[in-house]
């Protein structure tokens, strides 16, 4: 087995750590219209014609009914007791979920805190 002597790969590892010391201190070289920031794509502003307004959801109106109203609503639709109420925010606004009991039977009845409306009876 021949054995090369280390000092024959010196010079040439000596260079590549000289070409390396020296590419770490030069400042990166890019295109100038990269270094702007836009790389030529659209911004995300409100004027952006790449976003479609529709489709961002604003926030929902707050309800027209309070629940003690919606609670009225259902005890007189349902001749029944309410036993409680609760509120879900849905993507068109809120609900309310009135628990009544009637004839010894309990049930939620869902009112639409825009409108008034029952939406089950």
């Amino acid at each position: 087995m021949k054995f090369t002597p280390i000092t024959r790969f010196i010079p040439p590892l000596a260079s590549t750590l000289l070409a390396l010391a020296l590419m770490a201190t030069l400042p990166a070289i890019a295109e100038p219209d990269l270094l702007d920031g836009d790389m030529g794509l659209q911004s995300s502003s409100p004027g952006n014609g790449m976003i479609d307004s529709g489709n961002i959801n604003s926030e929902p109106a707050p309800p027209k009914i309070t629940p003690a109203q919606a609670a009225d609503l259902v005890r007189r639709a349902t001749g029944g007791q309410v036993m409680s109420i609760n509120s879900q925010q849905t993507e068109t606004g809120v609900i309310y979920g009135v628990k009544v009991l009637n004839s010894g039977r309990m049930r939620v009845v869902r009112v639409d805190g825009q409108t008034g409306q029952i939406l089950n009876n």
